[in-house]
């Protein structure tokens, strides 16, 4: 298997995020969350615990942007819609798919669909003039914007061009090529009781707990580089590393019983 290794393909020369608001202001709930209901299937509610959408599902994500779907990454062109954050993958009968708002199916995944390179090349756009504006639906890249111009400076034709002709080697072997913003990192990370070994989330600049340590390991949402939307979410494992809850910072557990459920 190849290796997995990094490379900094610089276009320009510190960008930012369209979205420069105070650290903590700027994080918001998705509109539908994932939420363990009865200790055993996935359904989807919303930040006060509302379902939305039915529990039937083994596994259930974020409805957010999976950029394996990129243009250069898939052997089809016309599943790069489904990459976007209007879908989100779920896993119903032993089976992954893509499911829109709605929940309904829109993508069954096929291996095939895929191409199969094993590197990883994380591409950065640096510039201060210049932020991320959107995505791209027809590449799933995203879209940069020249703030003095008011022009997009990547992906337009041109810039879409030099980029597949400087990677063509890559992009010929199904090398992963993924594009994404940096994002300003949070001051959120998360602690271990040295005693229980149980895990928890604490602001890092002043020391305060946000949610004290109670599971056995956390994924943190809102610093993942690989994400577009930073969530004031964790997801938490109790013990079981097949079941999972989303916790946001509030503390608040995305976990349901039928009690509680009209």
């Amino acid at each position: 298997m190849r290796s997995i290794f990094i490379f900094l393909f610089s276009l320009l020369s510190t960008f930012t995020y369209a979205q420069t608001n105070p650290i903590t202001k700027s994080l918001s709930y998705p509109e539908l969350i994932p939420v363990l209901v009865n200790d055993s299937l996935y359904g989807y509610c919303d930040s006060v615990l509302d379902i939305k959408l039915s529990p039937v599902y083994e596994k259930a994500e974020l409805f957010e942007e999976d950029f394996n779907f990129q243009i250069f990454h898939v052997n089809k062109p016309e599943i790069v819609k489904y990459g976007s954050a209007e879908y989100a993958w779920v896993q119903r009968h032993g089976e992954r798919y893509r499911i829109d708002k709605n929940g309904d199916p829109v993508y069954k995944y096929d291996a095939a669909d895929f191409k199969t390179g094993e590197t990883l090349i994380q591409l950065f756009k640096n510039s201060t003039s210049h932020t991320i504006n959107k995505v791209d639906e027809t590449t799933l890249f995203q879209q940069i914007k020249n703030d003095q111009t008011g022009q997009i400076a990547f992906p337009d034709d041109r810039s879409m061009a030099d980029f597949k002709e400087k990677n063509k080697t890559f992009i010929d072997e199904g090398i992963r090529l993924i594009y994404y913003p940096k994002f300003t990192e949070m001051p959120y990370t998360y602690f271990s009781d040295e005693q229980t070994l149980l895990q928890g989330i604490k602001n890092k600049e002043t020391g305060e707990i946000m949610i004290k340590a109670q599971y056995a390991s956390i994924e943190e949402y809102y610093n993942n580089p690989l994400r577009v939307h930073q969530y004031p979410l964790i997801v938490a494992f109790s013990g079981d590393f097949n079941k999972y809850i989303y916790v946001g910072l509030n503390g608040t557990e995305y976990v349901l019983y039928s009690a509680k459920i009209e």
